[in-house]
């Protein structure tokens, strides 16, 4: 039965197809390499005071803060963990009668996971707190344990 594989980190979304050849050695057939930029790697394109004109702190204002605090990692964290539980949730939803194995970093795993409706959660059959997302397709199949047990 063919199988979708992700490969994913903060920085990287790779998607293949996996299938058993005449012979049954296992091959996978990529389908999408998509590198996620989600906003602007310049801090100053991200964040601005334009708003508040936040004004450098002088001897009347010393203890004032130069801006308002920011946790401009943990949301982007957040949002491109999202943008890519919405896009395994699309994948899953063109192809209904395929299982999904999933590899990401231990740090985001379980937060994919989460942001996924409960409906497509369970097709996913195998779960790898790994990052293969530079690895090649001899070491994405060994690292998969159902693959090598069957």
């Amino acid at each position: 039965m063919p199988r979708l594989v992700v490969l994913t980190d903060l920085g990287h979304f790779k998607v293949a197809r996996l299938e058993t050849t005449l012979r049954g050695t296992p091959r996978l057939e990529w389908l999408e390499d998509v590198r996620l930029e989600t906003y602007p790697n310049r801090v100053v394109d991200k964040v601005t005071d334009l708003a508040g004109r936040h004004a450098a702190p002088g001897n009347k204002h010393w203890g004032a803060p130069m801006a308002d605090a920011h946790n401009l990692k943990l949301e982007t964290k957040r949002r491109i963990v999202k943008n890519i539980a919405n896009r395994i949730a699309r994948l899953m939803r063109a192809h209904p009668e395929m299982p999904l194995w999933l590899a990401a970093p231990s740090e985001i795993n379980h937060l994919i996971l989460d942001e996924l409706p409960h409906t497509l959660r369970t097709r996913v059959e195998a779960n790898l707190a790994r990052d293969l997302t530079k690895a090649g397709q001899r070491e994405v199949l060994s690292s998969f344990p159902r693959l090598r047990n069957s």
